[in-house]
């Protein structure tokens, strides 16, 4: 049996077994997507693929511990929906926390604050992408979110990965890698300052990346958003983005220009662009289109297009 089909067997009979015996300040959910997409690019050796988008399953829940106290977790894990027996599942998010009028903390594995505060806006493609800064890699962190003050958050955080002794030269870690995000948000505008020390990375590639967000909002269903991002002693990158939501979907577009340093081997200045729309079922499943062209980067020397269609049930 597929370690994919023993995990989600393994997270149902949980499920199961926590609704049943569940105190009424307990709630578990589950809940899960598939997703597919067909993608076409001009860039040697990609061409056109039907695939995978990302597809997971999960539970999720929380429960009482005072009145001003409640704990919860999530456990989702990722796996390919496109064909049988092409790989087993892999952890995409599994966490325990905390929250209360405190704020919030979480220990485990999700996606970096810098990233949510600084990336996601301009980045928020469903199958295409936009370059950004590097980040710390999901895992081993512990966060903390500070509640809403006049407007202004707090968060931090910081990945222990330990370290090892035996470890080749290269490879070593500092053990411990803080990031930390400032928030302040209205009904019109927010902005976020973010800073990633990227310290777990391989002690020979440890460049930190720091960034700002504006995001404008002047409609309930129009927003635009200016980002600038900083990687130490490797690129700058310029990214504009703007998203517009029609009643049945979303429009969206992102543009990033990135200034490459001169200290890098392919020191090219670039610049990226890429515009999508998305089109609701009903509820539960929605359509999307998106294409996009690339300048030249350090993965691909040329321009290239890429194109994608696909589809996502949620439940």
């Amino acid at each position: 049996m597929k370690k994919s089909i023993v995990a989600l067997a393994v997270s149902s009979a949980a499920l199961a077994s926590i609704s049943a015996y569940a105190a009424e300040d307990t709630s578990v959910d589950f809940y899960g997507n598939i997703q597919y997409a067909f993608s076409n690019s001009n860039v040697s050796g990609k061409g056109s693929n039907f695939e995978d988008n990302g597809s997971t399953v999960g539970i999720k829940g929380e429960s009482k511990v005072t009145d001003d106290l409640t704990a919860f977790f999530k456990y989702e894990l990722e796996f390919d929906a496109d064909e049988n027996g092409t790989k087993d599942s892999d952890l995409d998010q599994a966490y325990v926390g905390l929250k209360g009028s405190f704020g919030k903390v979480t220990v485990g594995t999700h996606d970096t604050i810098y990233n949510n505060a600084i990336q996601d806006a301009v980045d928020q493609f469903e199958y295409l992408g936009i370059d950004k800064a590097s980040r710390s890699s999901q895992g081993d962190t512990i966060t903390y979110f500070s509640p809403s003050m006049g407007g202004f958050e707090v968060q931090v955080g910081v990945q222990t990965k330990g370290t090892d002794p035996s470890a080749t030269s290269g490879t070593e870690y500092s053990g411990n890698a803080p990031m930390a995000v400032l928030k302040y948000s209205n009904d019109l505008v927010s902005v976020a300052l973010g800073y990633d020390s990227r310290d777990n990375t391989a002690a020979s590639d440890a460049k930190s990346s720091t960034g700002i967000a504006v995001t404008v909002t002047p409609m309930d269903n129009l927003s635009v958003t200016a980002k600038y991002e900083t990687q130490e002693d490797t690129a700058d990158y310029l990214g504009l983005a703007a998203r517009y939501g029609y009643g049945m979907g979303d429009v969206y577009g992102s543009y990033t220009n990135v200034n490459v340093d001169d200290s890098q081997t392919n020191n090219e200045t670039y610049n990226q662009y890429a515009v999508g729309v998305t089109y609701s079922i009903n509820s539960s499943m929605y359509t999307y289109a998106e294409i996009g062209s690339y300048g030249s980067d350090t993965k691909n020397v040329g321009s290239s297009a890429k194109s994608a269609v696909g589809v996502t049930y949620v439940f």
